[in-house]
């Protein structure tokens, strides 16, 4: 991970003992090393691979930051294609566009091979040294052991210094600057919006080429729900052959955090509701029918009367009432109440599915 990083320098969760015990701050560092331990190369050269799990860093907590958070992480370990690389962004925005998550935003850069990212870092070096004395503390330190950290600090001296860099893709051999534009090119045909940012570096020593973030303004500091990118030196380093790799984790608490906020979208779609408990029985038979069409519906198991069942729905965010009544059903009909306009319709059971199902499709 780099011992000049701030995870392994500050945020590493210790238990000191006879035995020191550190727990796992992240996930790809231990996906590889069951990969080398397990000798999975020897089986297949190409492996995808997931995650999830419980990591620990040792810090103040606030919000989005916890010392105990979960991950849901993918590897894939093998190839250098650039069509991993869209195809691994494509995946992580894909999850969140699946869940809800509508404010966000991608970020992506490319640090090149070992040897460009050598020669960012010896660049970096120069740039910095001119503005050292507007660094903080740990980035002056930072500047000589591992200058490429300073990019990725979070204070606001140190990040106006950073933005006043002149910081482009000269760095970059000719090989990765073509596979950076033709990822670019990849995302643009996809339709996944993205915003090219030079100085993104992510907090990890063992990126290369590739790297990428998507973060949201809704988490305030914190701001990253996930982050991935290229690790092609990590199977290397870690005793294995020279094999590329990229993958990326996505925090389950962050998102979740996000997820609140989107409550705003109804999450019970429709309700059914009964005039008197005889017709539960065929008040089932409709609710199946509304889960069969793909929406997501509930009912009154409680023998409330029909005004509390309203309420009850109302409190759910339920955009339609199914409602049955006796006299509904001696006609075959059912009474469809739109709780938004606050207008109702007497339909036929499948009428009335079909109608709400078309709504939520044009939305």
């Amino acid at each position: 991970m780099g011992e000049t990083t701030d995870i392994v320098e500050r945020q590493i969760f210790k238990i000191e003992g006879k035995d020191n015990i550190i727990l796992r701050p992240e996930g790809t560092a231990q996906v590889i090393r069951y990969y080398l331990e397990n000798s999975l190369y020897k089986q297949s050269d190409f492996y995808k691979l997931y995650y999830t799990g419980a990591m620990f860093r040792g810090e103040r907590p606030q919000k989005g930051r916890l010392r105990q958070f979960h991950h849901i992480g993918v590897e894939a370990i093998g190839s250098d294609s650039v069509y991993l690389d869209a195809e691994t962004i494509e995946l992580a925005i894909t999850i969140l566009d699946a869940i809800g998550i509508k404010d966000k935003e991608l970020k992506i850069n490319t640090l090149g091979c070992t040897k460009d990212k050598e020669k960012f870092a010896k660049n970096m070096k120069e740039q910095l040294a001119k503005r050292k004395s507007k660094l903080c503390e740990d980035c002056q330190r930072r500047l000589q052991r591992n200058p490429l950290r300073v990019l990725d600090c979070k204070k606001d001296d140190c990040k106006d210094v950073v933005y006043s860099l002149n910081i482009k893709d000269q760095h970059l051999c000719d090989a990765c600057r073509t596979h950076f534009n033709t990822l670019r090119s990849l995302l643009d045909k996809s339709g996944i919006k993205y915003n090219y940012v030079p100085h993104l570096v992510r907090g990890l020593d063992y990126y290369t080429n590739m790297v990428f973030e998507i973060t949201s303004t809704k988490l305030g500091a914190q701001d990253a729900i996930g982050a991935g990118g290229r690790y092609n030196n990590l199977v290397y380093s870690l005793g294995g052959e020279q094999v590329p790799a990229i993958g990326f984790a996505l925090g389950l608490e962050r998102t979740l955090l996000l997820l609140e906020d989107a409550q705003k979208i109804p999450v019970l779609q429709v309700f059914v509701a009964t005039t008197a408990e005889s017709l539960l029985s065929e008040s089932m038979v409709i609710l199946r029918k509304i889960r069969n069409a793909n929406l997501l519906a509930d009912m009154d198991y409680c023998a409330k009367s029909l005004k509390a069942q309203l309420r009850r729905a109302q409190k759910l965010s339920a955009r339609f009432v199914i409602i049955l009544g006796e006299e509904e059903q001696k006609k075959n009909l059912v009474i469809l109440k739109d709780m938004e306009c606050a207008t109702q319709e007497e339909l036929k059971a499948d009428e009335a599915i079909s109608k709400i199902s078309n709504h939520f499709k044009g939305e």
